[in-house]
């Protein structure tokens, strides 16, 4: 399994927001600003599957210019999306704001929209996909992915839970938000985070989502994701 990490950072920093491409094909999140990154690099051209992890603008912003890009190459193929729940909804309102009406209804004749919810199986090519819902907003969602020989985590962001803690047991490899410093009713702290690679000794992690106050806590004990890294498991 392939795993590109097309944005470490979060809001606050010059790194682009966490996303990542697998296996060159499934795109996970688009959030402001990573639509230049992504198509500048043609990263677009093979993405045929999309998850959204949840309904923050670092996380999703950028959609709308990629299904603008799907739109310009007269994309014939549907566009597979997973997301949580009220995606239409959302997606109708963001367009209108925008003035981009057109883009709405071409998304809806390009975009099949599967939903999200906890415990969701799917498989996408070789890959099996099992979903968590994590403590973040409502309906903010992580993963284990399984390739039939390595399974990687992905927290999305999220505080502690018991969501969490599933899909470390789960996994041979982390992706993991540790975006505060402190304690957090939204994200992974510091300690929390060093707390959980003491625990789970057999799992290596990677943190992302993280500040640039963070980042100089974790260096030397915790391995920091940076965009255009690629991973192969």
């Amino acid at each position: 399994m392939k795993i590109e990490v097309v944005g470490s950072g979060n809001s606050w920093t010059k790194r682009l927001s966490t996303s990542y491409i697998v296996d060159d094909h499934i795109l996970i999140d688009l959030p402001q600003g990573s639509f230049k990154t992504l198509f500048v690099s043609k990263k677009l051209e093979n993405v045929d599957t999309v998850i959204i992890t949840h309904y923050h603008s670092d996380h999703w912003a950028d959609f709308h210019l990629f299904v603008e890009t799907l739109k310009h190459k007269n994309f014939l193929k549907k566009i597979k999306l997973f997301a949580p729940e009220g995606f239409w909804q959302k997606y109708d309102c963001l367009t209108s704001a925008l003035s981009i009406k057109h883009n709405f209804e071409f998304a809806k004749q390009h975009v099949s929209y599967s939903q999200l919810y906890n415990g969701k199986i799917f498989k996408i090519a070789n890959l099996k996909f099992t979903t968590y819902e994590v403590l973040h907003i409502e309906s903010s969602f992580g993963f284990v992915i399984d390739d039939g020989k390595q399974k990687i985590g992905f927290s999305g962001d999220t505080a502690m839970c018991d969501s969490l803690l599933k899909i470390i047991k789960k996994s041979n490899h982390v992706f993991i938000d540790v975006s505060s410093a402190d304690l957090s009713k939204k994200h992974l702290s510091v300690n929390e985070a060093l707390n959980l690679k003491k625990e789970f000794e057999n799992v290596s992690f990677c943190a992302v989502h993280y500040s640039n106050s963070v980042a100089p806590l974790l260096k030397g004990k915790f391995r920091l994701a940076h965009d255009g890294e690629t991973f192969v498991f």
